[in-house]
């Protein structure tokens, strides 16, 4: 008679389902995590015996880099994550200097456009230069229609509100 077959995969993770990363390294991808036996006896099942390992981890564990007390000891320590050394813009520091670079970027994009209309106006100055006056005078006039127009549009607008 063949002994029965023990699923210790399915053991360990529902003794440690709120801790499924590997216990030296941190990785967390369930699918490629492998159940070690930290004693090397594949039929001592118990959850003691048992912990989360990546490949790598796993394969340092058996030829003893990692040692099973490391192991034991990694696994079963509280896991306190602090939050501010993890996060960028966690404290009053990054804050501060997220403002001044939030102040540089508009006063960056603020000079942009003091210069681009700058540049249009002395461009337009120098076209201006070259046009001759009754070029100038049909310019005028285009402007003047093209407002008179829209006075009309707008008329007509506030007639259909009203």
């Amino acid at each position: 008679m063949t002994p029965m077959r023990v699923n210790y995969r399915k053991i360990a993770l529902g003794h440690y389902h709120n801790r499924i990363y590997c216990v030296h390294c941190g990785f967390g991808i369930v699918e490629i995590l492998e159940v070690a036996h930290l004693d090397g006896n594949r039929q001592h099942n118990e959850p003691d015996n048992l912990a989360f390992l990546c490949p790598t981890c796993h394969k340092m564990h058996d030829v003893d880099i990692i040692s099973t007390e490391t192991i034991r000891e990694m696994r079963d320590r509280p896991r306190i994550v602090r939050w501010t050394k993890r996060m960028k813009d966690a404290g009053p520091k990054s804050a501060e200097t997220r403002k001044r670079r939030q102040s540089a970027y508009r006063r960056k994009w603020h000079l942009a456009g003091i210069k681009a209309a700058q540049t249009r106006k002395e461009n337009t100055m120098r076209n201006l230069e070259r046009l001759t006056p009754s070029e100038i005078e049909s310019l005028r006039q285009d402007k003047r229609d093209a407002l008179k127009k829209m006075r009309e549009k707008s008329r007509r607008a506030k007639k259909l509100k009203g």
